[in-house]
Parts: structure tokens; sequence; C-alpha cells
């Protein structure tokens, strides 16, 4: 029975009651009786109806409430399990994982990569952070030092380890075999480096403890919140004594199915307490197979209708005593109309107000969302600016050279105009041409160091295009022409005459080998031999290019950090790290990889592989 149909039963029984006539009685006490027949038939009948409509506009609105907190539970579950997603997804792609799974036997990695995940878990604050070879086999984890650690323990039987494995994202929610903790499992496959059908090396896992969720869904006064899976098993609520019990009893198979799966390994999945259907509601959570159940209390219903039903009673009493008393039955009539009315602009009012609400709560969503969008875009105008600021502060560095290169032919310009206003005035006409032949020669080699100067200067566009990789070499070297004589060093082109063209952007590629050619310089500073080769080379659909040094070479144990951000092995105040992080994000950006290592004739080499462009 809904709460209209309710309503319209109230106001019909007041209107027959006050419609019916009974026969005037003789004397007061035939009055009195009269009186107390009605009010006998009228209140009870009045108050059950006014406290049955009462409950259900109290169910009504409770039902609109636990839409706007159903959904609200949904977001806030959907954001806990989702925010810890891109760490796993950030190791997998971690070198040092990638070479444990490589050797796994390998007794420093394994330390390195446990500690790794230590810290990463303590500032995460997740249950656990393990990684798992092709067998199962966990090979590091961040709960090492602990009696409990998952090293060593084998969990191929878990659906998470079965679907990362197989190449696609593992999620699952299950009681830990080994820590008896329950948790939400996330796991993503590490690929080998050459990525093709079943080349994953292993599986790095993130176990996410539901704690804080449930601690802050606690909070919610009244109101009993629980997630259950696709069997009806409840695995998270803010009632303790509700988690790990079903919806209804589980069929034999069922049960066998779920011991088999050890997902709620040592939990005995006794039924829920009976519930007032009507006051649960349910909403199935997005890309899972989980529906979040809210259970809303019972005695904000209950007081609602008791106080309806009694305010209903006394209000039939007055009424008839005031329709005894003063016989207006138009009057009676208008005070019950206004009732409905007031009740009508309140239950308006408090649509209203509903409605506002979730307009503001949208409203606030979306200001969130483009929040979100305005820090990426800044975030991305901060990695251009850094990029653009390398190249100005490398330009910087380099101005010296630079306007030693352009002074030369300025002061044989103005030797030349001198000596040909000279001849000018002996009539040696020829010797005059001659000169401003000279002269258009050097404006051209001026012209020349200006346009090198724009084109590494300018701001990247961010558009690949095909760039031949022999030109960027030469406008480099010519840029770095005046540094390389003042060190008295030698640089050796081995390039094709036609060298093929690669995807890239014209500015960016330039500061690469910028970069490569200055740290060049500088390990080969201090040496007596002081030779740079720059060669090109094909593999496939890449064009290597490599930059080798006679310098002394890097040590072993800084190759793995040495791309990374503020990682530097010269001396305080000459740099600070950045130039060889920027151009591995270059590179990166471009398709391509960058890689350094020690040449067996001693020096370094470093090598940019290029994505080839397309024959046109």
């Amino acid at each position: 029975m809904n709460s209209k149909t309710m309503g319209s039963r109230i106001v019909g029984a007041l209107i027959a009651a006050m419609a019916w006539r009974p026969k005037p009685p003789r004397g007061y006490r035939g009055l009195a009786a009269a009186m107390a027949g009605v009010a006998c038939v009228l209140v009870p009948l009045a108050s059950y109806l006014a406290s049955e409509w009462a409950r259900g506009q109290a169910l009504d609105e409770l039902a609109e409430t636990a839409r706007a907190r159903l959904t609200l539970y949904t977001a806030t579950l959907t954001a806990e399990i989702e925010k810890y997603r891109v760490l796993p997804l950030t190791l997998a792609w971690d070198p040092d994982v990638a070479a444990l799974l490589a050797a796994p036997r390998d007794i420093a990695l394994i330390d390195r990569v446990d500690r790794k995940l230590a810290a990463l878990n303590a500032g995460a604050a997740l249950s656990a952070l393990y990684v798992m070879g092709r067998d199962g086999m966990t090979l590091a984890a961040s709960n090492w030092t602990e009696e409990s650690s998952f090293i060593g323990r084998n969990f191929a039987f878990r659906p998470y380890f079965t679907d990362a494995i197989a190449g696609r994202v593992g999620r699952y929610f299950a009681m830990g075999t080994t820590s008896n903790i329950p948790g939400y499992y996330i796991a993503y496959p590490v690929w080998a480096p050459v990525r093709a059908e079943n080349q994953t090396l292993g599986v790095v896992v993130a176990k996410i403890g539901m704690d804080a969720l449930e601690s802050a869904w606690h909070q919610m006064a009244g109101e009993r919140v629980f997630v259950s899976d696709r069997r009806g098993v409840v695995f998270i609520s803010n009632v303790p004594e509700w988690r790990f019990r079903t919806l209804a009893p589980l069929d034999a198979e069922t049960r066998r199915e779920v011991e088999r799966s050890m997902q709620y390994e040592g939990t005995s999945l006794l039924p829920l307490p009976p519930m007032d259907s009507s006051l649960v509601h349910q909403a199935a959570v997005p890309g899972t197979d989980w529906t979040v159940h809210v259970a809303l209390d019972n005695r904000p219903v209950n007081v609602r209708a008791w106080s309806a039903g009694l305010g209903a009673g006394i209000a039939t009493l007055l009424l008839l005593a005031a329709g005894l008393v003063v016989l207006q039955r138009r009057l009676a009539l208008s005070e019950r109309l206004e009732y409905q009315r007031r009740a009508h602009l309140m239950l308006e009012h408090r649509v209203g107000e509903r409605t506002a609400e979730l307009s503001s709560a949208n409203a606030r969503l979306t200001a969130e969302i483009a929040e979100r969008e305005r820090a990426e875009q800044a975030a991305e105008r901060a990695r251009e600016d850094l990029v653009q600021a390398a190249k100005l502060a490398a330009l910087g560095q380099m101005a010296a050279g630079i306007v030693h290169e352009v002074n030369q032919p300025i002061a044989a310009i103005r030797s030349y105009s001198e000596n040909a206003g000279l001849l000018l005035e002996r009539g040696k006409l020829d010797l005059v041409r001659a000169n401003l032949l000279e002269i258009t020669g050097l404006t051209e080699r001026v012209a020349t160091i200006t346009r090198q100067l724009k084109t590494f200067a300018r701001k990247s566009s961010g558009v690949l295009v095909p760039v031949s990789p022999r030109a960027s070499v030469e406008r480099s070297m010519a840029l770095l022409g005046a540094q390389t004589q003042a060190l008295g060093a030698e640089m050796v082109l081995e390039l094709p005459d036609q060298s093929p063209m690669v995807l890239a952007d014209e500015a960016r590629l330039d500061q690469v080998i910028v970069n490569l050619l200055r740290n060049a310089l500088d390990a080969v500073a201090a040496r007596n031999h002081r030779l740079i080769t720059v060669s090109l080379d094909q593999d496939g659909d890449y064009v290597l290019l490599r930059v080798r040094d006679t310098g002394p070479g890097i040590p072993e144990e800084d190759l793995p950090s040495l791309f990374d951000p503020f990682f530097t092995t010269k001396e305080v105040g000459v740099g600070l790290g950045l130039g060889l992080s920027i151009s591995y994000g270059i590179v990166q950006g471009f398709g391509g990889r960058i890689a350094a290592a020690n040449h067996e004739e001693g020096g370094a080499v470093f090598t940019v592989a290029l994505r080839r462009a397309p024959d046109r």
C-alpha cells in the first residue's frame, strides 16, 4: 500500500465520520454516549491509517536516502580499490622487477626488490606488495621481514594469478591463506622485453585491506552497510559480526565450490539474521560481480508512525469535540483541507531539499573532475617547461663558444670591408669583387649559426614527423664546435651518406644529441686522448644512434640509476643530474629507447634507438 492510497483512505474515513449524523440523543448522557461511541470507532481507525501512511512516507524517503547512500558507498568502494591500481601497474614495468623474474636466484636483486616493495608498501599503507614467478612462487614481498612472509609460498591456485599470467588484470577478494587477513588483490603481468603471446615473466600483486573503508562506513550511525559477491557471501561490512556470512543459506554444491577455491578459508559462512526487506536496498558495483547493500534503521520509521498515529488520534478527538461543541462542519472541513495543504507543502519542501542535495553533490563531483583535468594539464605544461628550461640552460652554457664562433666571421667581415675600401680607391675592382665574395660567404656562415641556434632554442610542437638524424647530428656538432676546439677534442662522424629518416620532433632530437655530446666532452676533458665518435646503424624498424667517448667510463654500480632524475656523477655545482633524465623522457615520447654501457675498449657509449619513419 503506497503513501497516496493511505492518505486517500485517511481523508475518506474522516469525511465519512463527519458526514454521519446519528439521531440526536436525549439529554446529556445520551450525547456523551454518542460521542464516546463515535470516538471508539474513529480514533483507533484514524490512528492506524495515519501510522500506516506515515510509515509508507518514511519508507519512501528512506528509499530515496538509500539510493543516494548507495551511490556514495559504491563510489567510495570503487575509489578505494582503484586508487592503488597504479602501484602494481608501475611495478610491472620496473626494471628491477623484470630483472628479478629473469634471474630469480640473484640474492642481491631479491634484497633490493624486497626493500623497494617494503618502502612502497609503507607509503601506500597496503596489506602487502609481492612479486610472483610464472610458476606462482613468491620471489619478493614487502613483508619479507615478518614471520608470515609470502616469500617462498606458491599462490598459483588464486584466480588473480591465473588471470595476470595470461596477460590480463587479475582482481580477486579472498581470505589470506598465510596471514589469515582478508583483502582485495590486484595483479598485473610483467612482460618480457619482447612482448608477445605467452611472454609474461611473472606477476606483481597488491593486496588492499578494507579496514579503513569499513572504519569510515562504521561512522554512518544507524546504517548497516555490507558488500556481497556473486554467491551471496558478505565480505565487507561495517558490522563486524556480519562479515563472512551469507544472504541466504548456501546449497551444498555452492559451499563445496567455495571450500575448493579457499576464498574464505576458515570461515563458517552462516546466514545473516532476518531483516525487513523494505529497509534493505542494494546496488551493483560497476566492473565487478559485487553488490552493495544498505540496511537502514527502522527506529525512525517506527517513531514516525507512532507519532503520526498518536497525532491522528488526538486530532480526531479534537475534531469530534469541535464538531460536537461548535457544530460547524464547514470549519472542520476547512481545517482538514489546511492540514492536507501543509502536508503537501512539507512533502514538496523535503523533495526540494533532497533534489538540492543531489544537485550539490553532482556539482561537487563535476568540479573535482574539472580540477583533476586542470592539474593534469598543468603537469604536462610543467614537463614541457622543464624540457625547454633545460634546453635554454644548455644554450646558456654554450653561449661563450657560440659568441666566439660568431665573432670570428664578423671580425673577418670587418677586415675584408676595410680592405675593399682601400682597393676601391686604388681601382683594383677584381680584388674588391673577391673581397665581397668572401664577405658573402662569411655572412652565410653567421646566418647558418643563427639558424642552428633558432632551431635548437625553439619550443617543441610535440608532433612526430620524419627527421634526418644526420642533419640533427651536424647541427648539434656545429653548436658545440667552439667547446670542442677549446678542449682540443676530436669528433669523428661515421654516418652513411643516405641515412634513413626517423620519427621525432626535430628540436627535441637536437636537444638529446646536444646533451649526449656535451656529456661526452665533459667525460674526455681530463683525458690525454680526447676522441668522440658518432655513428648510425639500423636494427630492423629502428635506427641506432651511438655516441662513444674515450673518457673513464661509467661505474657499474651507477648504470642502473644513470637516467634517474637528479642523479649525477659530476662534481657539486657542475650539473643538476637532469640532462639524461630529460633525454630519457624525450626518447620514450618518440616511442624509442636509450641505453648506456661501457665500451670494451674503454670509455662509455650511449645508444639511442629511434623508430624508422615509413617510406613515402
